[in-house]
């Protein structure tokens, strides 16, 4: 009996040991693992919506839904942690604002929703990492409009002195990685302009030394994931002029030297680049040529870009251009086809392959911007 005790003693010793020393005998909470969902979300101009998509491991696309938004969408941009998506509606002059759910990309529309922008907003870049900035260029307008949003609701309310003025025909804007510096392409001045955001209330001061000259028509802007160069698509003059950017002063140099104007000729003899998208490894970039009905990729060397392959075929009208966070896909909106075309990444030498089932259906009416998340 003494030994069967102290069998029975032995065991529960072990036992509680094993629950102190965290083996598999210890009692957890039943927490579910962090989601790895991608989900691509795309605004379709003509229908006023926006649609969501999850990104399979194939680089399918498969709808989730489709959601209301005001009138005229086209910019779209989401915060770091993939917990909100905000939209440009150019016609209703105003912003959709939605939380995104990480598990199935259903969208909700953020209390307050649509707040107003100025006229005709069109680029929307958004800083996160704690300092929660959404600024909007508002092209018809000649000014930018800036806010802070919850980053627990998504409200946005205006930073004080907005709209900030002193630009012309404001359409693409960036920031950089450290949200320091605004970045706005002016398409009708052929410059790109650039402000210091100030941390704490998000008001805009333009840097010295800016505007800065680009190529003629610059529409498409992105800034790389490291913060040191810009990249801006001459829209008439058929080129991605590169600028390196001072980390301190904002001040933007070009990498190469800055393309003449284009002699007049029909719109048959331009690739029209329109949109500009860097990879995530910072190694590569994707222009998205409108004119050309092709999407151009790019090894990045120092800033200098270096055709990395022929350009690939795409649908009529490619508008918006997105890579996943991967960096395994890319995906082009087809304006005209109101479909998605969707490539594999080459990472190593940046060449692009037709998805299987490519092109995917938009969901609407000519879509024209995309944005891809990886919710935290």
């Amino acid at each position: 009996m003494v030994a069967n005790l102290s069998s029975v003693f032995v065991l529960l010793t072990m036992l509680l040991a094993g629950c102190s020393s965290g083996s598999q005998m210890t009692m957890t909470p039943n927490v579910p693992p962090p989601t790895t969902a991608e989900f691509a979300f795309v605004t379709n101009l003509n229908s006023n919506t926006v649609s969501a998509f999850e990104v399979e491991a194939s680089g399918m696309l498969l709808r989730v839904g489709t959601f209301p938004t005001g009138g005229g969408p086209e910019f779209i941009a989401a915060d770091s942690s993939g917990s909100f998506l905000f939209v440009a509606n150019t016609a209703s002059n105003d912003l959709s604002a939605f939380q995104i759910d990480g598990m199935t990309g259903m969208l909700t529309a953020v209390a307050g929703s649509p707040f107003a922008a100025g006229m005709q907003p069109e680029g929307v870049a958004v800083v996160s990492g704690g300092l929660h900035f959404l600024f909007v260029a508002n092209t018809a307008g000649n000014s930018i409009s800036a806010f802070k949003f919850d980053p627990m609701s998504g409200a946005l309310s205006p930073v004080p002195g907005s709209p900030f003025s002193g630009i012309a025909a404001p359409f693409g804007v960036a920031t950089d990685i450290l949200g320091k510096f605004l970045f706005v392409t002016n398409r009708d001045a052929n410059t790109v302009s650039v402000f210091s955001i100030d941390n704490t209330t998000g008001a805009l001061t333009a840097v010295a030394g800016s505007p800065f000259p680009t190529g003629s028509t610059p529409i498409g802007l992105a800034s790389d994931p490291n913060g040191s160069f810009v990249y801006v698509g001459d829209h008439m003059s058929d080129t991605v002029s590169p600028f390196s950017v001072d980390p301190v002063r904002g001040s933007l140099t070009p990498v190469t030297q800055l393309p003449p104007p284009n002699p007049g000729c029909s719109s048959s003899c331009h690739l029209n680049p329109l949109r500009v998208a860097i990879h995530p490894t910072a190694r590569l970039a994707f222009v998205a040529n409108v004119g050309a009905n092709s999407l151009s990729s790019f090894a990045i060397n120092h800033g200098v870009l270096l055709p990395a392959s022929d350009p690939v075929s795409t649908g009529q009208h490619p508008f918006g251009v997105a890579p996943d966070p991967s960096g395994n896909f890319v995906y082009v909106v087809n304006k005209l086809d109101d479909d998605i075309a969707g490539f594999s990444v080459n990472t190593t030498t940046g060449a692009l392959t037709p998805l299987a089932n490519s092109p995917f259906p938009s969901g609407g009416s000519q879509p024209v911007g995309i944005v891809i998340v990886r919710p935290e």
